[in-house]
């Protein structure tokens, strides 16, 4: 993703990906915003973003967490990606975090649990 984001335009990526007969609920994800900005997202709809994340957030077949990388080179988005981040995870299915380098994320998904 790049240039002005909405909360919608993330949710609706989210959600053509899930609608493509390719996903897996098993995958883990890597999200890369390049030059993204999210000043325009509002805290209301931060909200509701995060709200309707909540409700897509379903577990793997195997009970394992899955993992969501989200790439920001943006740092004041990155901090707020990251204060979400903290305050959403104990009840999240998958386990997100949020990098400024696409290596690091790609390299905490390939961990093994």
């Amino acid at each position: 993703m790049t240039g002005r984001l909405t909360a919608d335009a993330m949710i609706s990526m989210v959600r053509a990906a899930r609608a493509d007969p390719r996903w897996s609920n098993d995958y883990n994800f890597l999200t890369v915003m390049t030059q993204a900005r999210l000043a325009d997202v509002s805290a209301d709809a931060t909200a509701g973003l995060v709200r309707d994340l909540a409700e897509l957030d379903t577990p793997r077949a195997d009970g394992k967490r899955k993992r969501a990388a989200v790439v920001c080179s943006d740092e004041l988005a990155t901090a707020l990606l990251v204060f979400y981040e903290y305050t959403s995870k104990a009840d999240r299915k998958t386990l997100e975090r949020y990098f400024t380098s696409e290596s690091e994320a790609r390299a905490w998904l390939a961990e093994i649990d």
